[in-house]
C-alpha cells in the first residue's frame, strides 16, 4: 500500500521537527551510527550495520533504541582474566 503524498509529507515534517527539537542534525545520526558500528564490531561479528532510533519524550528525556544483527560473539581476554605480573625479587 503506497502512502498518500499528504501522509508522506506529514511523516517527513514530523521527522524534521523531531530532529530539530532534539538539536541533532543529519550528521549526528550518521556519526552515532558509525561509532556504534565500531563499538559493536569489537564485541560481535556483525552481519548488518546498526540502526538507531532516538526519541524524545514529553519530559525531555531521550530513549535510544539500537538494532544490529551479529553472527557470533568475539572472544577476547580481559585484564581481569590475566594473571598478575610476578613480583620482582627485593634485595
Amino acid at each position: 500500500m503506497a502512502l498518500r503524498p499528504s501522509k508522506l509529507m506529514e511523516e517527513r515534517l514530523k521527522e524534521l521537527l523531531t530532529r530539530d527539537k532534539m538539536g541533532a542534525g543529519e550528521g549526528f545520526s550518521s556519526a552515532m551510527t558509525k561509532d556504534l558500528a565500531r563499538v559493536f564490531a569489537d564485541y560481535f561479528d556483525l552481519v548488518s550495520q546498526p540502526v538507531a532510533a532516538v526519541v524524545r519524550d514529553e519530559d525531555g528525556m531521550y530513549e535510544v533504541k539500537v538494532t544490529v544483527r551479529a553472527s557470533a560473539v568475539r572472544r577476547f581476554r580481559t585484564t581481569e582474566e590475566m594473571q598478575p605480573p610476578e613480583s620482582f625479587p627485593t634485595r
